[in-house]
């Protein structure tokens, strides 16, 4: 299972040049945060805010519970993070964490708008305290709500543009219980 993870992690890794982990909020930041409507959601992630360059699209199955992980999951670097901030904007919301992937500091800015029940967008800019290999610059993405999640799927599942699946709060959960050592808080 680990491995499925790995493979999956590194696939998303390549397809979409974002995913370096999960978001990790606590309880009084998830009250705080915007939340899209319970069910499945379509999310297509351009990099560079280019129209023109690839897309790469996941889907998200999500509930009340699983949300605050769910929407910052297309974000990289969103482990151990310390603050996490959401307020409302003059064109929706902005979420900023500052969180840690080992001793690396990564700092993102996330801006959303639109109804969060039917439809959204956003971009994100994230940057590191330390140089990184794949810096994704401004990434712009936008989602749609497709309906009620499939009979086989789970709150917290994510299908990933190789079509493996891989549950994000099982993930944050296992990562948390094994406190990895070495990280700068």
């Amino acid at each position: 299972m680990r491995q499925i993870a790995r493979i999956a992690r590194l696939s998303c890794l390549v397809g979409l040049g974002v995913w370096m982990g999960v978001a990790v909020t606590n309880c009084a930041n998830a009250q705080q945060m915007p939340a899209r409507k319970s069910g499945l959601w379509e999310v297509i992630v351009r990099s560079g805010g280019n129209p023109t360059a690839s897309e790469q699209k996941v889907l998200q199955c999500t509930d009340r519970q699983a949300e605050p992980i769910m929407l910052l999951a297309i974000v990289p670097g969103q482990e151990h993070c310390h603050n996490v901030t959401a307020k409302k904007n003059a064109l929706g919301s902005e979420v900023r964490t500052v969180c840690y992937v080992h001793d690396n500091r990564v700092d993102a800015t996330v801006q959303l708008s639109g109804d969060l029940q039917t439809a959204y967008r956003g971009v994100f800019e994230v940057t590191y305290s330390k140089p990184v290999r794949f810096a994704p610059g401004r990434t712009e993405f936008e989602g749609r709500w497709l309906g009620a999640c499939g009979a086989t799927q789970r709150a917290g599942d994510m299908v990933l543009p190789n079509g493996a699946t891989v549950n994000v709060v099982e993930d944050r959960k296992r990562a948390e219980s094994h406190g990895h050592a070495g990280h700068s808080h």
